[in-house]
């Protein structure tokens, strides 16, 4: 579409129900009503019933509860879609039938259209689009559970990418986590052993980061100038500053392949193989080097560039880690994978793990599973449960989140060669050796 010679619609977009709290609320309290008598029942049964439950039992309940969760985050996204996915990752506080119903969840929802968000685009740009845009495309390019990407040009010919937060995700996400802090307290409180609290601590963090715009485009600087002395290995788009608001985005378009379309980047004449351990070494450097990295390396977010580097694109969940804490798990990780259980428990210990009386050996597993020594990434998941850490600490939960995806990518581009774990395993081995630094590139 040519912005100059659109014609604007006066017909009134129709919200759909999903978008207001009242009905968010009841659809959520219709979970509950199905969900908590059948905990008490099991609950009653344990404790008035000479034969007691059996782990099938719980395990059905576990599976209806997850269930639950999965068809609320399909029908109302936001929020919820977080939930789901990231309960899905977290094995080490939440029964397996959590896992096996969540793991495999997908954020990615149809786009709406561009007409119902041209308002909030025109509002953050503080003029009418064909006063900015040459010409931008009406089809979204990408869309997810908080915003939409649309292909632009600027008048001076520069392709670009518009990135547009839906415009009731601010509204809904502190009346959506309230709802769900509460279900959460009266799951544990009725079944102790499925702590979703956790979990909506951790969809609250992440989703705060993705909301804030201006952090966002920071963040996409501030990596920038971080991976200068990597130009050749990644590329960051630039950020039009002038053009970004609270719920809008503009940077430069990356024109690439997606990273798992390996039958587009063989017959470009690119070898998976190598563009694994460019992976490799740019996310080891990113997360043991420089202790500030991109966290969301999904698939739809890593481009290759016609010249072979890496494009990254969406930098909503960046992450700068505590001085210290990345040379600690690479310590904690190295050691364990060598079988020197004092250190790697000692790292784990200034990390804040709290691994109570797991067994040494339960524990290398799980970092050998954590680096990807393994043809499945959900083995990490499956260890995480049978190790029992009770808790994992707040800065390591993204760093492990993204290492699973990592993982899984690594295994598509290079099945069995574990090329991209190689690149990283690299890096925890420098971190381990390196001194101190008096300060990181890029940090402001």
């Amino acid at each position: 579409m040519t912005v100059g010679t659109s014609e604007r619609t006066n017909s009134r977009v129709r919200v759909p129900l999903r978008r207001f709290r009242l009905y968010r609320a009841a659809r959520v309290a219709r979970a509950v009503v199905r969900v908590v008598p059948r905990y008490l029942a099991l609950l009653a049964r344990d404790r008035f019933s000479s034969r007691g439950t059996s782990q099938a039992q719980w395990d059905a309940v576990h599976e209806l509860t997850a269930e639950q969760i999965r068809q609320i985050a399909l029908a109302l996204e936001g929020a919820f879609t977080k939930l789901a996915q990231i309960a899905g990752a977290r094995a080490d506080i939440l029964p397996e039938p959590f896992i096996d119903k969540l793991s495999q969840f997908h954020d990615a929802v149809p786009p709406r259209s561009f007409a119902s968000l041209r308002g909030i685009l025109e509002h953050d740009l503080g003029q009418p689009i064909e006063s900015v845009f040459a010409r931008i495309d009406e089809e979204a390019i990408a869309a997810a559970s908080l915003a939409q990407v649309h292909r632009a040009t600027l008048h001076d010919g520069t392709d670009v990418a518009v990135k547009i937060q839906y415009p009731e995700t601010r509204r809904l996400f502190p009346l959506d986590l309230a709802t769900v802090r509460r279900v959460a307290d009266l799951i544990h409180l009725i079944q102790p052993y499925v702590d979703l609290r956790a979990v909506v601590t951790e969809v609250t963090r992440f989703i705060a980061l993705e909301l804030d715009f201006r952090r966002e485009a920071d963040s996409t600087e501030r990596l920038g100038k971080t991976l200068r002395a990597m130009d050749d290995v990644v590329v960051v788009p630039e950020v039009f500053r002038r053009f970004c608001g609270d719920n809008v985005i503009v940077l430069s378009f990356l024109d690439g392949i997606q990273v798992t379309r390996l039958d587009d980047l063989r017959r470009a004449g690119h070898d998976p193989a190598k563009i694994a351990r460019r992976i490799g070494d740019l996310y080891g450097a990113m997360i043991f080097e420089y202790g500030f990295f991109h966290g969301d390396p999904h698939p739809g977010n890593l481009l290759v560039l016609p010249d072979a580097r890496i494009g990254l694109l969406d930098f909503g969940l960046c992450k700068e880690l505590p001085s210290g804490f990345a040379k600690n798990v690479a310590q904690m990780m190295i050691a364990a994978m060598i079988g020197d259980t004092k250190t790697a428990f000692e790292a784990a210990d200034a990390l804040g793990f709290d691994i109570g009386a797991m067994r040494a050996e339960h524990f290398r597993s799980l970092m050998l599973s954590m680096i990807g020594d393994s043809d499945n990434d959900d083995d990490v998941l499956d260890m995480l449960s049978e190790t029992r850490v009770r808790r994992i600490p707040e800065d390591f939960a993204l760093v492990v989140r993204t290492l699973i995806l990592l993982n899984g990518l690594s295994h598509r581009l290079a099945p069995r060669r574990r090329l991209l774990q190689g690149a990283l395993i690299q890096h925890l081995a420098s971190a381990v050796a390196a001194k101190p630094a008096a300060g990181r590139p890029g940090t402001t």
